[in-house]
């Protein structure tokens, strides 16, 4: 019988990580895991920080990035760090297939996810002795579209 998707599913999963860690519920910590369950993408805390005074919601920053810790720690978001930008957060994928790879422009930051079925199904059949995998992330380097055109542009104007 399979166990049906509530909507509170995210919170009886860290009700039940923070009891078994001896880690104290407050009410703080489920606002913070919502609106986090909420976010689209990549966030950062700040974002987050955001969301929480926009839902009129106070809460030191160190809350929220302890609580962080502990969603990632439970294995509800992923914590990625893409050049030398602030650490971002997002959902994790959990369910097979809904792995995606990062594409970080090294001129202009920009990060777009990509999806390759036939690279992510490779690296989940491998195994690796003594390690039981939980997840993984693949961040592929180069330079956007845009940022090439403007090179273009650039480059075209100074020979002119």
């Amino acid at each position: 019988m399979s166990q049906s998707k509530s909507p509170t599913q995210p919170q009886e999963r860290f009700a039940e990580y923070l009891r078994s860690h001896n880690k104290r519920r407050t009410a703080e910590r489920y606002a913070i895991l919502e609106r986090a369950m909420r976010m689209q993408g990549h966030f950062s805390v700040e974002e987050l920080c955001g969301v929480l005074r926009d839902d009129e919601y106070r809460v030191a920053t160190t809350t929220v990035y302890s609580t962080l810790e502990l969603i990632v720690d439970c294995g509800m978001l992923v914590r990625h760090r893409f050049n030398d930008k602030a650490t971002l957060y997002e959902k994790a994928g959990g369910v097979r297939g809904a792995c995606h790879h990062h594409l970080i422009c090294t001129e202009c930051g920009k990060i777009k996810e990509a999806r390759d079925p036939e690279l992510t199904a490779m690296i989940e059949s491998r195994r690796f002795q003594g390690f039981d995998t939980a997840y993984f992330s693949l961040n592929i380097y180069g330079v956007c579209s845009a940022c090439r055109r403007k090179a273009r542009r650039r480059k075209l104007a100074n020979t002119n």
